[in-house]
């Protein structure tokens, strides 16, 4: 998480402070956002997608060769569906490789805190404010297979943390939901269970959200919003 976090010891997360700590987190302290508990990285998992990420390459590549094959022989239809199909899956594969890489680094999935949260491969920290609601409304209530962030301003969100045109596409296409994905440590629906909780006490305390922050990157410097006023619910 670079520069936005550094994790040492603490005794708990506020009032909340976890009794005893499992193999699948551990406390920490986030430079903006506080106290907090880092969710690990299930590596196992991560490992396996990373080798099926890195196998895509070649296989998109085969696919852009049978593609050019088509197109040289007339098939432009066919030709034409081949290679698209095969651009796709050959920069899925890099894109998701990139992060799996990144992950690979770093032990910690996800850090959470009494403000808000971050991913080990996202932008910086969120605050509580800027969320809406913590379920994924595809599966059965309690049985969650992704862990997704319903954005209270979504478009503004990706004009805060000047996501790339590839996000913007996909937190489009999500409706406003940042997937957070699954490949945690510990369960889903746990997780969950801790992100609701940390956002139902942010939003009874009325505290004042993190403090604004400065992050580097490719010349930028960027703030962390501060806390709106909470909405009554």
């Amino acid at each position: 998480m670079g520069e936005a976090r550094e994790s040492v010891a603490i005794r708990g997360l506020g009032e909340e402070s976890v009794a005893s700590v499992q193999p699948s987190e551990s406390n920490a302290r986030h430079s903006v956002l506080g106290p907090a508990v880092a969710v690990d990285d299930d590596r196992r998992r991560t490992k396996w997608r990373l080798s099926f990420e890195i196998a895509m390459l070649p296989l998109g590549l085969a696919g852009l060769a049978m593609a050019r094959g088509d197109l040289a022989s007339g098939n432009t239809l066919i030709g034409g569906a081949q290679a698209a199909g095969a651009l796709i899956v050959a920069v899925y594969g890099i894109l998701g490789a990139r992060i799996d890489v990144k992950r690979r680094s770093n032990p910690i999935r996800l850090l959470i805190a009494r403000n808000g949260f971050e991913l080990s491969t996202g932008k910086g920290p969120i605050s509580w404010d800027e969320v809406a609601t913590i379920s994924d409304p595809r599966s059965p209530a309690g049985d969650p297979t992704n862990l997704r962030v319903q954005l209270d301003d979504p478009k503004g969100f990706a004009e805060r943390y000047a996501l790339s045109p590839f996000a913007r596409v996909m937190l489009r296409v999500n409706r406003g939901e940042l997937v957070l994905g699954s490949g945690m440590a510990k369960p889903i629906a746990t997780v969950e269970t801790m992100m609701r909780r940390q956002l139902a006490e942010f939003r009874r305390s009325g505290s004042d959200g993190p403090e604004p922050y400065a992050e580097t990157k490719a010349g930028r410097i960027r703030t962390l919003k501060g806390r709106r006023p909470a909405r009554k619910r």
